[in-house]
């Protein structure tokens, strides 16, 4: 197979993978960040194809080449954490190494077409450097992403990672073999680029499915999890024909109530969305339109309050104060607390104690009187 060739079929694959992320419905972080570097990849194919044939728009094309390594780092960390799998920093990190790309491309595009080198040769070595040492790191990020949490895996992930790390590490050392064995031979570098990069698209989409699989099964299981202790007041809130929808909501659920997610103190819908690898639209839209709930802490006050209500009538936490109580059902301090037990129930949380105390009394009361 020739250098265009296999470039060519390296653009379509690219394409064809690109178009797969964008036709999955229920998309992940994951899907998009792939989606991301397909196209970035796209770009890379296209750069080669072309190549001295536009002359300095190469280097237009090339700019759009920004995201390979930094996105597939990016990409990494969504495959195998769930909690705050891609925060502000790593953002910041991915995008500085795609500026820096797109600074270089933009200056060998100008200077290309107008013959302009204003740059010294010690500030462009020094540019390449950069990006170098940048992207050096993030691959070794990228393999520490393997390898963090490995033993504490099931068998099942233990498997995925180990795939994910044969790719990586094998497309990085026969990459380095390659450029050293032909380092007198640019096509012969070229060409096994190309077919180390259309590997590793292959086998990131089979990861990809892979993982995307394990995370619904795993939903499923939290699901009938749920199903098997649920609660017959919240269950009654799911009027919901489509199956799929349906297990997704009881996923919430499940988060929320059977691993009682809800007792955690300033609870986000982003640290859920985290949890089940959505966005937060889709845990707000779930909760909506399928939970009768007028948005996520409004449905939280209310399990909070629900448990609140349960603490405050137990006779072995009569000594409980207010406060304990609250920051036990999840409120950050006593003031919100108040508010929410209140707007729920018609009562402060120390009137519904004592009026159940009353109510309790009287009828005790009431008892002995009676002959």
């Amino acid at each position: 197979m020739s250098q265009s060739n296999l470039y060519m079929l390296l653009l379509v694959v690219a394409i064809a993978l690109l178009l797969t992320q964008i036709c999955i419905k229920q998309k992940r972080t994951m899907h998009v960040l792939f989606a991301v570097f397909c196209g970035s990849v796209t770009m890379v194919a296209l750069k080669k194809i072309t190549g001295e044939q536009i002359g300095a728009y190469q280097y237009l094309i090339g700019m759009t080449t920004c995201a390979t390594c930094n996105v597939y780092w990016l990409l990494s960390r969504s495959l195998f954490r769930t909690k705050n799998a891609i925060a502000l920093p790593h953002m910041i990190m991915a995008a500085s190494i795609a500026g820096l790309v797109m600074f270089k491309q933009g200056y060998l595009f100008v200077s290309n077409l107008y013959d302009v080198h204003s740059f010294p040769s010690f500030t462009q070595h020094l540019l390449g450097e950069l990006i170098g040492l940048l992207s050096s790191c993030i691959l070794v990020l990228m393999i520490w992403e393997g390898f963090r949490g490995f033993q504490q895996a099931n068998k099942l992930e233990k498997k995925q990672r180990t795939f994910y790390l044969a790719t990586i590490m094998g497309a990085i050392g026969l990459s380095t073999i390659s450029n050293s064995l032909f380092v007198d031979n640019p096509t012969a570098i070229d060409w096994g680029g190309g077919l180390i990069t259309l590997t590793v698209l292959i086998n990131t989409q089979i990861l990809v499915y892979w993982r995307t699989r394990s995370i619904q099964a795993a939903n499923t299981t939290l699901c009938t999890r749920y199903d098997e202790t649920k609660e017959p007041n919240t269950v009654s809130a799911l009027h919901i024909e489509n199956a799929e929808e349906r297990n997704f909501a009881k996923a919430i659920l499940a988060l929320l109530v059977d691993e009682q997610r809800f007792l955690q103190a300033n609870l986000k819908v982003v640290d859920i969305a985290r949890e089940l690898d959505v966005s937060e639209y889709r845990i707000s839209k779930a909760l909506r339109n399928q939970l009768n709930a007028k948005n996520f802490n409004d449905f939280i006050n209310k399990l909070r309050v629900e448990h609140a209500s349960r603490l405050l009538l137990d006779p072995d936490k009569q000594h409980w104060s207010i406060l304990v109580v609250g920051l036990e059902s999840g409120f950050a301090s006593v003031g919100p607390f108040t508010r929410a037990f209140k707007s729920l129930t018609g009562f402060t949380p120390n009137q519904y104690r004592l009026s159940h105390q009353t109510s309790s009394e009287e009828e005790a009361e009431l008892h002995i009187q009676t002959p």
